[in-house]
């Protein structure tokens, strides 16, 4: 036999206002289609249900729809309505809430039922197949285009960098080089003695004469001795310059792109972002042990951080958001992965 709560479901497809006996009537209230400019969405029209305690008479519509589905008497049918209120009204006293499925749930408030519904970006309603259209405004398209335009002169500009300093390095070796060749073509020359007969009638150049030095007292090892030959180079100066100059705008460049980076992450946390207290909590998971809970956390690491336990009674309850007005939390859930399309808020 099926629950009060799936045939209230069942006629809330198809009807605007369906009457509990004893307890309330839930009554479909529409909405158009509006734009949500902190977001940059253009929300659908929407059916939304309501709650009016005052109105609780018997219209008939729910107990012939359980009469039809169930096959059971009229006066059968009155009975289990009024069990299930009875119900409802022992655990609103009891737990302070009332699960209505789908559809949203009933909290206490000062002894009478307080109705929150949920939110369905795709209800079974005459806006089936209609979904809320992300788009981007004139000037975030600006901001991309010249986000981008930035980019291709800060890679342009290194590729300029880049070339000279290949051509100054090919240059420097090749000076280098030729030193090294000068000075190879010179040691023979310098090394080598003039050998001379001993006549003072011939014309000559005075050489001293060569001696061996006397041997030090202490043995240098020459091997472990590191000698630099410094070759001053004319355009070295004006190329480290250049260089050097080059290297601070490209860097500068980069700071300025981080903190761009950083200024949109912090705005992607203010569209989410709930005052992380409250009597509200917006509710993704309900279990009873702690290995269950150890073990959804465990699958869900795309919440990982964001979910703690509330502990009601026998269950604990995974929340993600945490805020006194449950409205705010309504509008953080469409910020959640599909995945938790039948998260709820409780208090």
């Amino acid at each position: 036999m099926f629950s009060l709560i799936e045939h209230i479901e069942y006629l809330m497809m198809s009807h605007d206002c369906v009457i509990v006996p004893g307890w309330g009537a839930l009554i479909a209230q529409y909405s158009e289609s509006f734009y949500n400019e902190d977001a940059g969405i253009i929300n659908k029209p929407q059916r939304k249900v309501g709650f009016n305690s005052s109105v609780n008479h018997n219209d008939g519509l729910l107990a012939q729809s359980i009469v039809r589905r169930e096959g059971i008497t009229y006066d059968e049918a009155m009975r289990f309505i009024a069990d299930s209120v009875t119900t409802f009204k022992q655990q609103l006293n009891a737990d302070g809430e009332v699960s209505l499925g789908r559809l949203g749930f009933f909290h206490n408030c000062d002894g009478q039922p307080d109705f929150i519904p949920f939110f369905h970006e795709s209800c079974n309603d005459e806006y089936f197949g209609l979904r809320s259209i992300n788009f981007k405004t004139l000037a975030q398209m600006r901001e991309e285009q010249f986000a981008a335009e930035d980019q291709a002169e800060a890679e342009a500009a290194a590729a300029i960098i880049e070339k000279p300093q290949q051509r100054s390095w090919a240059r420097r070796a090749m000076q280098i080089a030729a030193s090294v060749v000068l000075l190879l073509a010179l040691v023979p020359v310098l090394t080598t003695p003039i050998m001379r007969e001993d006549n003072k009638d011939l014309a000559g150049i005075n050489l001293p004469q060569m001696q061996r030095p006397a041997e030090a007292s202490t043995i240098v090892n020459w091997d472990s001795v590191n000698v630099d030959l410094a070759i001053a180079l004319p355009d070295q100066a004006f190329d480290d310059k250049h260089s050097h100059r080059h290297h601070s705008k490209v860097e500068e460049e980069e700071i300025n792109n981080q903190n761009d980076i950083e200024i949109d992450d912090k705005k992607e946390d203010i569209l989410e972002g709930t005052s992380g207290s409250g009597r509200y909590y917006l509710v993704v998971s309900s279990l009873v042990t702690n290995k269950q809970v150890s073990d959804y956390m465990a699958s869900h690491k795309n919440l990982k951080g964001k979910m703690h336990v509330l502990k009601r009674g026998n269950k604990l309850r995974i929340y993600v958001a945490r805020d006194n007005d449950p409205s705010r939390l309504m509008k953080a859930k469409q910020y959640l992965p599909e995945e938790y399309s039948d998260a709820w808020v409780c208090n």
